[in-house]
């Protein structure tokens, strides 16, 4: 905004104001939304959301500090990236409306990576030789890695939106290497004590989608976790992505005797959702539980509301009151600017990674990498997904978080609570 007299400064500014206080914050500008058609909104409105700090612009004599987001928008990883993108184009609006970063104005430069893990790392390469500070990268390890990689080449601080495999580390990546989502060693773990300890679960069976470290690895922690409680496995199983047919597990599944008290599966979409529904189909009623791929409201979709029953999953979020924090806020936020409330707990990381861009970049006074890298090892952030704590590069950049445990019934989420896992396996 230009500088045109200070009279005209304040009565636009009190303008801003009132308008931000009739419309509950709901000033920014309309864009489509890239995510999928989210849920009806769960639990009463909050009384009040939070106000933001006072209406303040960037340097204009200053750079902007660019973030280069490796978004996959085609293949199946954009189901996982393009629900934290709408979250963190949001965020970087809801940073300059405060006078950005080092009174910076934060800029987003993206690239399709096409869930490919080549055109992944080169499309980093290219975001950096286009002035990245930063590298936002896919929420999967497979996938993702290349483009951590591509920033630890040059030195950068690279960050994963969710990628959960314990090989998302500073140990296999890089000194200057992190992810936002908890590992599989912790969500595996959450979902087998909640399991046990609030549901009765004494026997499990275990089915992984063998595509993907991701589905295999969380099964594997599942297991560790449930047989240390006390739970028996009475059986694994897998299937691969892509496959059409999962008669031959379903049939597998039907002769136990007796039946498991959970059926663990693993999978992403849409795989998953075919995987669930030919189980749910052939009359098998026992619950169904996996990881974060649940939040999914394709996934719920799929299975119709007579099918996506006693669904359990361990989450990063949840989009309701209960979960405190700048939660009721950044809903409201969110509906201003898209029009629809958010539909997964993958879209709060978006938000959730700019966030810990922005603080760590004003507690380090630069984004150079060794010193950014640093004041993130350093700090604890208070985020839409829980409080996070990395542990230090030798350890591996673990974060240390809470699960979400939620429950699908009738095709609607509802939170269980939140759970961190007592003496989760080892990654």
């Amino acid at each position: 905004m230009k500088r045109e007299g200070r009279t005209r400064i304040t009565y636009v500014l009190a303008l801003l104001l009132a308008l931000a206080l009739v419309t509950n914050w709901g000033w920014f500008g309309a864009m489509p939304a890239l995510a999928q058609t989210p849920t009806p909104e769960s639990g009463p409105a909050a009384a009040a959301t939070p106000t933001l700090a006072p209406l303040a612009t960037p340097d204009p004599n200053k750079p902007p500090l660019i973030i280069g987001a490796v978004f996959n928008a085609t293949g199946w990883m954009a189901t996982y990236d393009q629900l934290p993108r709408s979250a963190a184009l949001l965020a970087i609006e809801d940073i300059n409306a405060r006078g950005g970063v080092l009174g910076r104005a934060l800029k987003l430069i993206e690239l399709d990576g096409k869930t490919d893990p080549a055109t992944v790392g080169n499309a980093a390469r290219q975001l950096i030789s286009q002035g990245a500070e930063v590298i936002i990268a896919p929420c999967d390890f497979d996938i993702g890695a290349p483009a951590s990689q591509a920033a630890q080449e040059k030195g950068l601080v690279g960050i994963s939106t969710c990628a959960t495999s314990p090989l998302y580390s500073s140990k296999v990546l890089g000194d200057k290497q992190f992810t936002v989502g908890m590992w599989n060693n912790i969500m595996g773990a959450a979902m087998a004590e909640y399991g046990y300890e609030k549901l009765n679960w004494r026997t499990a069976y275990i089915v992984t989608d063998t595509s993907t470290d991701y589905a295999t690895s969380l099964g594997d922690y599942f297991e560790q976790h449930f047989t240390q409680l006390g739970g028996r496995v009475i059986g694994r199983d897998t299937f691969t992505a892509g496959d059409q047919d999962f008669s031959a597990q379903v049939q597998r599944i039907k002769g136990l005797s007796p039946q498991p008290d959970v059926l663990y599966i693993t999978g992403t979409m849409p795989d998953l959702g075919i995987v669930l529904r030919q189980v749910r189909a052939a009359g098998i009623t026992i619950p169904l539980a996996g990881g974060d791929t649940y939040d999914d409201t394709e996934l719920y979709k799929t299975l119709g509301p007579e099918l996506a029953n006693d669904l359990y999953m361990a989450t990063h979020s949840w989009l309701g009151p209960e979960a405190g924090g700048e939660m009721a806020r950044f809903v409201q936020l969110y509906k201003d600017k898209y029009g629809e409330p958010p539909s997964s707990a993958f879209i709060v990381m978006g938000w959730d990674v700019i966030k810990i861009i922005a603080q760590a970049v004003e507690k380090a006074g630069t984004t150079e990498g060794a010193a950014l890298a640093k004041a993130m090892e350093e700090m604890e952030f208070d985020l839409l997904s829980g409080k996070l704590k990395w542990s230090d590069a030798e350890s591996g950049h673990q974060p240390q978080k809470e699960a979400a445990i939620v429950v699908v019934q009738g095709g609607q989420p509802q939170f269980l609570g939140w759970m961190r896992p007592t003496n989760p396996p080892q990654p």
